[in-house]
Order: structure tokens, then C-alpha cells, then sequence
């Protein structure tokens, strides 16, 4: 491993943890209300981006499983 990588990967294995321990404060921060709030405005862009099909995905899967037999 050549010394860049080697301190790319030494500064994130300290930065790592100090990243996920301010992620957590800032869950623990966040009022539910706002939360429930960021996360609807989240399933309503993935519902926009990529909207429900009227089938159940039944059809598809019994397709792949008789793929997946031969």
C-alpha cells in the first residue's frame, strides 16, 4: 500500500467514529415531529421518482424462480 492510501486510510479509520458519534447526537437531537417530517418528504420523492406498479411483483418473481430452476 503506498503512503497516500495508507494515510488516507489511518485518517479515516480516526475520523470514522467521531463522524458516527456526531450522527447519533444529531438523531438524538432531532425532535420527532421534524424527523417524521424529513422522512415523509423522503418516501414522497422516492414514490415520485419510481411510482408504485399496479402488480405485486408475483408474476416477476415466479419469472425469475423458473429462470433460476433450469
Amino acid at each position: 500500500m503506498n503512503r497516500e492510501l495508507a494515510a488516507f486510510v489511518f485518517a479515516w479509520r480516526i475520523a470514522g467514529p467521531e463522524l458516527q458519534a456526531m450522527r447519533d447526537r444529531d438523531l438524538l437531537a432531532t425532535p420527532l415531529p421534524e424527523a417524521l417530517d424529513q422522512s415523509s418528504d423522503m418516501i414522497e420523492s422516492a414514490l415520485f421518482l419510481h411510482p408504485p406498479v399496479p402488480s405485486s411483483g408475483l408474476e416477476q418473481m415466479q419469472a425469475v424462480f423458473a429462470r433460476l430452476r433450469r
